[in-house]
């Protein structure tokens, strides 16, 4: 008949509870944080103006210069300045253009980064339990049964630890 697996957390809380033996605990881990990510919607909101107001116009619009001598004299004005500056015009296009797929370039990086760091911190929390819970049993176990008083762990044939030369020598 083998004795029933004790859970190493409730023993080491009855131990502490009942008579304070344990000189060392292990640290708990940290209280979890909420996600640390930003809400994407008001960023996407940002890329969606970007997407509606990029583009300059390439050609002059006659329904701006209205009527009458002056419209003709503001349409004819707005021709000359369109066809003059349209090379100019059409390569700031372009490079909006490609701003706008720079941009969105970069904010599905940032959602990927912002996912990865989500689960880096997932992960070392889970590490941080796992750690705290080896640490509780490694503190059982050395309660139940302490190592024998004037041994060193690993201690070769002249006491010390192999590959470390005594003071001595």
């Amino acid at each position: 008949m083998g004795q029933p697996e004790l859970d190493p957390e409730q023993f080491l809380t009855r131990l502490k509870s009942e008579n304070q033996v344990l000189r060392w605990e292990p640290l708990p881990p940290r209280e979890r944080r909420p996600s640390s990510a930003v809400d994407p919607g008001g960023s996407r909101d940002s890329l969606d103006y970007l997407h509606a107001h990029w583009a300059l116009p390439d050609t002059f619009d006659p329904s701006v210069a209205g009527a009458g001598l002056r419209g003709k004299l503001v349409g004819l004005f707005g021709r000359i300045t369109y066809r003059v500056l349209g090379p100019y015009l059409r390569s700031e296009r372009e490079l909006l253009a490609h701003a706008v797929r720079v941009n969105d370039g970069l904010q599905r990086r940032c959602d990927a980064l912002s996912a990865r760091l989500e689960q880096v911190e997932e992960d070392a929390y889970r590490r941080q339990a796992d750690e705290a819970q080896n640490l509780a049993k490694l503190a059982l176990w050395l309660h139940l049964d302490p190592p024998a008083s004037g041994t060193a762990p690993f201690a070769g044939d002249n006491g010390h630890a192999p590959g470390i030369p005594s003071s001595t020598s």
